[in-house]
């Protein structure tokens, strides 16, 4: 049987370039790609279920970080480099493609549907700078395309694909409609690197970035409140308990050992959670847990005791406020 390995975010497109190919008699094998920033797994979990096929998963890699920070083909609005990403993600799908001796690659896009990364030319330069020119295949808008080598040589029959293009919706649904094709209820968030509003935590770690500097420092952007307090240091005090429960994790896997980090959280009261990285000290400290009191409703002086961990060590110490510290004096990222 031929087999084909597709990019499956969960979105709507992606499902129907799978069934598409399933029409043709492929087998299809799903990749997802988990990003610091972009974790569809669970929405493509779901989809794999739907279509019937297998899915699998990979964690993006220190390159990946490389082209955050200096993307070869810029930043969309926000610091969101689409086109060396989706590069990135049909590389890793050449990986397995290679690996499972598959015949093609199969993506979502369609032509128009985004100005940043899915214009014809966009289209025409992943093809080229993939390394698997003439068996990457968009289904959707394959008709609008030169043909590949896979239509050309037969294992991929050109008259099955289609010609939508543009940004409206309503001919995808259509398609969705014909192909048997529903929309998946796990909601799927996008990426955060498209959102203006958090280019500036991005921006700053970059512009900050030590040695020491590992992916988990990216992961955690997503939660959280983020405060620069000097060149070395951050505080970063979880909003809600999601984001707590994360920080806490992070700390155990990854930080355990650093003596440039520290965690804590409220023992005897509610409370976000603190992750302090870059100078530990008293000053540092002192900052970040009046940061944590203010953003506490009922943190009560005289009875404030803290949970904290450092490297290999745990502790609990009580802890008196700074008298007329203000909150508000510090920006968030």
């Amino acid at each position: 049987m031929k087999k084909a390995i597709a990019l499956l975010s969960g979105g709507f497109d992606s499902l129907l370039a799978v069934r598409i190919m399933q029409k043709q008699g492929f087998e299809v094998i799903g990749l997802n790609v988990i990003t610091p920033f972009c974790d569809t797994s669970a929405a493509a979990q779901e989809a794999a279920e739907m279509l019937g096929i297998e899915c699998r998963y990979v964690k993006t890699d220190d390159s990946y970080l490389e082209l955050v920070r200096h993307p070869r083909y810029g930043y969309g609005k926000g610091v969101n480099p689409c086109l060396d990403c989706h590069l990135y993600m049909i590389r890793r799908a050449k990986e397995l493609m290679e690996e499972l001796d598959a015949d093609i690659v199969v993506t979502g896009e369609v032509i128009g549907q985004r100005p940043m990364s899915q214009q014809r030319h966009h289209l025409e330069m992943l093809d080229y700078h993939s390394g698997i020119q003439g068996r990457l295949i968009r289904p959707i808008c394959g008709k609008l395309l030169p043909p590949t080598e896979a239509e050309l040589t037969g294992i991929v029959d050109r008259e099955q694909l289609y010609a939508l293009s543009g940004r409206a919706r309503t001919p995808l649904h259509q398609l969705g409609t014909e192909l048997g094709i529903e929309k998946i209820k796990t909601s799927m968030a996008g990426c955060v690197l498209t959102e203006i509003s958090f280019a500036p935590r991005v921006r700053d770690l970059i512009r900050h970035e030590t040695d020491q500097t590992e992916a988990w420092e990216y992961e955690i952007l997503r939660f959280g409140r983020h405060i620069r307090l000097d060149r070395e240091t951050k505080v970063v005090l979880g909003r809600r308990e999601s984001d707590c429960d994360f920080l806490s994790a992070k700390f155990r896997e990854c930080c355990a050992e650093r003596a440039d980090v520290m965690y804590w959280e409220p023992e005897s009261y509610m409370g976000p959670s603190v992750m302090l990285i870059g100078r530990i000290d008293g000053e540092t400290m002192r900052f970040a847990q009046d940061m944590q009191v203010g953003y506490s409703k009922n943190a009560v002086p005289g009875n404030i005791q803290l949970h904290r961990y450092h490297k290999t060590e745990e502790w609990i110490e009580a802890f008196e406020p700074t008298e007329g510290f203000d909150i508000k004096k510090f920006k968030t990222l």
